[in-house]
């Protein structure tokens, strides 16, 4: 929500810096993320007065104008024909830059360099259309500061509400809680006083209500002889500074009473309305409506709709129909001010992924009794810049009203609450400075009456709250809660703990990504139709289709993490995410499976050039080292590795994770096209685990330590020669279990190929070391072995002892 600072104080006179005020409605619970100033983008612009207009020499349509600055002239071409001698006029020197990013430059035209350019409206972002330059007031100087002349020079509070706090996306609202905070006066904006003609609103248009459930309460005026046009300067650059871009003098009033009263307001065009009738009703099944944004909406009998005699006009609360919209030549408008179903708004908004600032609104629950000032203020506007006429009467259906509501407050239950010991007049007087109504029902028991604007409080725990920030939060003693015994993690949350502490160790960051995604996700990881990780928890209302699907890996989450830090120029990175994934239950009533999965990514250097090292990018043989120190370290029973595809991931450079004869992971190199696919710059080294199979394969004994050798080993060297594509942890799983019980470690220490080995085979070498605990091994027992060994491996691979 942003809150111009001159447009707040014409509600409430604070003298409080703006910086003093921010920090003082964020100690009181209404956040300022920041403050913005709406006329940095006007400093630059300068404040001409033009001399002279002379026709191009040759160019018919263009002028040549010498423009007189503060510092002096320059001459600038233009073609447009709406200025003379004398005129005030914005300019933009060569190296400035337009609101809208726009550079200017020295242009030739033909032979006459322009210094310069005379900005409209349009290029000033305070029109869409233009037809000549903007003409500032007579009165303007040369030396005037541009942003201050448009109305911009005033800071803007960026207001971060909570969701229960609807009542402060209006300006007045907002006020209310300054006045509340600084003990500063209200003054409203004029609500009631409204100029209307003889002619009565009932000639105009019938209104029916067919749904009070959704649409509690349904307000309407009629205005006519409208003169749709430019909105005055005041009223486009109170809406630029509020985030809104002004369209014309009617729509833009609209937007000004919403953003004021926290009231939306639709304008149909009365002329495109069938049968002058509008219906407050639900929609047909497939009804079809095509709103202002172009697009063609296919609605159901949930979602609530205004119509004509015809065909639906509008979805209640969320956008308008194209075919009634406010254009130039409309002259009569039915104007619309409603209080519609928060939830029902909310769903219909989800389910269409139609969003706006008026569903915003409706979705967090509105004032249904505000409606009626809505139109007022909108009659006194449109009187006030005199752009049309009101038509008698105010349309009102309100078939059952909304019962006031009152709270029962007991002063020791705020205080037992809070921690405090507050009177109970000082408890009345902050409510009272909130607008709420106080009665005294017993001693130190009050009766409360909750303003209809605030839909967030409910209980005496919310009366309590409201109590606690205007006396301060700071104010507020702090103390421990009470706990009859101390909490502490589980073994399981315990080990998880040390899986993040261990991947930090190792060099990686942690990152905590969304849980959802869309179908792109899957094409981009280059999963094939029939993957079973396609098979995805699916939203029922999403946020929108890149957020429509429940993770089934986390890969996808990682990559973007990547991509996002590679086109930032951050390509050396480890990154680790311990998170859940989510696989469909077998039925739709049953909740879906939440497995936890590790997944990492490498990618960029993993040695920088040094003077005593060489720079060297991340492999596949590091990915797996950090996986083998991960498991050894958990003492995980019974792992390994073995040769697999995955679509995700490079041929032939990819290996799967198995415990205990299970899968368990997959680790390897990102395919090329995963890689294009994602916009990086480097390979990338990928992995993800399965927590839940590794847990149940963790070691939980307790752990037994065993002496130092009293005995010397018996080291021996072997190399083999065997066919290229017998995985070496199958060798060396042989020779362990050949050797037995007097062989006690298997280390590969070289791979060889190419010069006198064949060219489908390779050495390897490997070194055995033999011991037993109890006694000093003779030669000629290793030597046994190690003949059975070789034979072993001769007959299973046929290997060759390499000489």
């Amino acid at each position: 929500m942003r809150v111009p600072y001159n447009w707040l104080r014409e509600y409430v006179p604070v003298e409080l810096d703006p910086q003093e005020l921010a920090d003082k409605m964020s100690m009181a619970g209404i956040a300022v993320e920041e403050l913005d100033d709406p006329g940095a983008l006007y400093r630059e612009l300068r404040v001409g007065e033009v001399c002279s207009l002379q026709p191009h020499p040759r160019a018919e349509k263009l002028l040549v104008c010498r423009v007189k600055l503060s510092d002096g002239e320059i001459t600038v071409v233009t073609a447009a024909r709406n200025l003379k001698a004398g005129d005030k006029v914005p300019v933009a020197l060569s190296g400035m830059r337009l609101p809208d990013g726009t550079v200017i430059e020295e242009v030739d035209f033909q032979g006459i360099v322009s210094q310069g350019m005379l900005c409209s409206e349009e290029e000033l972002g305070l029109s869409r259309k233009a037809e000549g330059i903007m003409v500032l007031p007579p009165e303007t100087a040369l030396t005037d500061d541009l942003a201050t002349r448009l109305g911009l020079d005033s800071p803007v509070l960026i207001l971060e509400l909570t969701p229960n706090r609807a009542d402060c996306y209006g300006m007045l609202g907002v006020a209310r809680e300054v006045a509340a905070l600084t003990g500063c006066r209200l003054n409203p904006p004029e609500l009631t006083v409204v100029e209307e003609t003889n002619r009565k609103i009932e000639d105009f248009i019938d209104v029916e209500l067919h749904d009070p459930e959704l649409c509690p309460r349904y307000t309407g005026r009629v205005f006519f002889d409208l003169q749709v046009g430019e909105s005055p300067l005041w009223l486009k650059t109170r809406l630029l500074a509020a985030g809104m871009r002004p369209v014309n003098n009617v729509v833009d009033l609209t937007n000004y009473v919403m953003w004021e009263l926290n009231q939306p307001l639709h304008a149909f065009d009365l002329d495109r309305l069938a049968g002058k009738k509008i219906l407050v009703r639900r929609a047909g099944k497939g009804e079809h409506l095509v709103t202002l944004d172009g697009v063609e909406r296919i609605l159901t009998p949930e979602d609530l709709v205004i119509a004509d005699a015809e065909k639906a006009q509008g979805i209640a609360g969320i956008m308008g129909g194209e075919a009634s919209e406010v254009s130039p030549q409309t002259r009569t408008v039915f104007l619309e001010s409603a209080y519609f179903s928060p939830v029902n708004t909310r769903r219909t908004a989800q389910n269409l992924v139609l969003h706006s600032e008026a569903a915003l609104r409706f979705g967090k629950g509105l004032d249904p009794e505000g409606t009626p000032a809505a139109l007022n203020r909108m009659a006194h506007l449109l009187t006030k810049i005199d752009a049309g006429c009101t038509a008698a009467g105010l349309i009102d259906l309100y078939p059952r009203p909304v019962p006031a509501r009152k709270v029962r407050l007991r002063t020791e239950r705020v205080n037992s609450l809070l921690g405090l010991d507050l009177e109970a007049g000082y408890m009345a007087e902050i409510l009272q400075r909130l607008n709420f109504g106080i009665s005294k029902e017993e001693e130190r028991v009050l009766q409360v009456e909750i303003p209809s604007y605030r839909l967030d409080i409910e209980n005496e725990a919310d009366l309590a709250e409201e109590i606690a920030r205007l006396h301060g939060y700071d104010k507020i003693p702090p103390t421990y809660p009470a706990a009859k015994r101390p909490g502490a993690l589980t073994p399981r949350q315990l080990w998880e703990k040390q899986v993040r502490d261990l991947m930090q160790g190792y060099g990686f960051s942690e990152v905590v990504t969304y849980s959802f995604h869309g179908e792109k996700t899957f094409d981009r990881l280059n999963l094939p139709t029939d993957d079973p990780l396609r098979h995805a928890v699916r939203l029922k209302i999403p946020l929108s289709e890149v957020g429509s699907l429940m993770r089934t890996t986390l890969l996808g989450s990682i990559l973007e993490v990547l991509s996002y830090n590679s086109k930032r120029k951050i390509d050396n990175l480890c990154l680790f995410e311990l998170a859940r994934v989510y696989f469909p239950a077998g039925d739709e009533e049953s909740l879906p499976q939440e497995d936890l999965h590790l997944a990492g990514g490498m990618m960029g250097l993993i040695n920088e050039k040094g003077w005593n090292q060489t720079a060297r990018q991340a492999d596949f043989y590091d990915g797996k080292g950090v996986l083998e120190a991960l498991l050894t370290e958990l003492k995980v029973k019974d792992w390994g590795f073995e040769r697999g595809e995955h679509p995700t991931l490079h041929p032939g450079r990819t290996a799967f994770l198995t415990v205990q004869g299970k899968r368990a992971g997959v680790i390897g190199e990102i395919h090329p096209e995963v890689k294009e696919a994602f916009d990086l710059n480097f390979p990338v080294i990928l992995f993800e685990l399965d927590i839940e199979e590794i847990w149940v394969a963790v070691e939980r004994e307790i752990i037994q330590v065993n002496p130092l050798p009293k005995f010397p080993p018996v080291l021996r060297d072997i190399a083999l020669v065997l066919p290229a594509g017998i995985p070496v942890a199958e060798v060396m799983r042989l020779v362990q279990a050949t050797g037995g019980r007097i062989l006690e470690k298997v280390e590969l220490f070289d791979v060889y190929s190419g010069g006198a080995i064949p060219k489908d085979r390779r050495s390897l070498a490997f070194s055995l070391i033999f011991r037993l605990p109890e006694r000093t091994l003779q030669d000629d027992e290793v030597n046994e072995v190690l003949e059975k060994i070789i034979t072993r491996l001769a007959e299973e691979y046929d290997a060759e002892v390499r000489r």
